[in-house]
């Protein structure tokens, strides 16, 4: 990959989503089994190169049709899975992952396709065959519309869901219709300028109909997806500690 690419996909990683956009394209790479996940023989993760035996850390796995790379990293029987904006990948948490390792987590940084909510529920799968108990999804935007529609068809259920501008419904990720039933404490948080997603989150946390559900809309504030995490860190780690005992 030629470092002019590289710089225009590190500056796609800062963009956002809104409800209505089109849904990102499949990466067309060969899929391998879900129920056996493939060490991977090369990276598509460009943020992994100075990562030391970051290879290792890497799988590949079939969700639906969709090649889904995910690194790993960290210990411990609680896993977090972190879902990407639209024209990202998972080096979009490179400096966030590793606030949730340092809490004794494992975390699956996943790149979604074309189905987004099937590749968070085979992440899942992933992360509870390598043995992990608890499961928290985390997700930024377009990847905050994946986990809230994969929470409501997990069995079984994970122990929260944390959506950072997240929108009601992206693509065929129904986000609101997946709240109305779903069973899982929740997380929203939006900035207010964020307009149409910060009300996106307001519609959400009042059709949300579980009872441990939590809204903090951030004013002032225009940040987007992961651009809210350095405000709103603490209360995401504490959202979570609570939720996994």
């Amino acid at each position: 990959m030629s470092v002019p690419i590289l710089v225009a996909a590190a500056a796609l990683g800062l963009a956002g989503c809104s409800s209505n956009a089109s849904k990102p394209a499949s990466s067309g790479a060969a899929a391998t089994s879900a129920a056996s996940p493939s060490a991977s023989p090369s990276m598509e993760a460009y943020c992994l190169s100075d990562v030391p035996d970051a290879i290792s850390h890497v799988t590949h796995f079939d969700a639906g049709g969709d090649n889904v790379e995910a690194f790993t990293t960290g210990t411990g029987p609680v896993g977090v899975i972190l879902a990407h904006q639209v024209d990202s990948d998972l080096c979009q948490w490179k400096q966030i992952w590793p606030d949730f390792t340092a809490k004794g987590y494992r975390v699956m940084a996943i790149s979604m396709h074309a189905d987004i909510t099937a590749d968070v529920v085979a992440a899942v799968k992933q992360l509870r065959a390598q043995g992990v108990q608890k499961v928290v999804l985390v997700g930024a935007s377009m990847g905050g519309s994946a986990v809230l529609a994969a929470a409501g068809t997990i069995t079984p259920a994970v122990q929260a869901v944390v959506s950072l501008s997240g929108p009601s419904d992206f693509g065929g990720a129904n986000a609101i219709g997946a709240v109305k039933t779903l069973q899982v404490p929740v997380a929203y948080f939006a900035g207010k300028q964020d307009t149409e997603f910060a009300g996106d989150a307001d519609s959400m946390y009042d059709a949300t109909t579980e009872k441990d559900k939590f809204l903090h809309v951030i004013d002032p504030s225009s940040d987007h997806g992961v651009s809210l995490w350095p405000t709103v860190k603490g209360e995401v780690l504490d959202f979570v500690a609570k939720r996994v005992g």
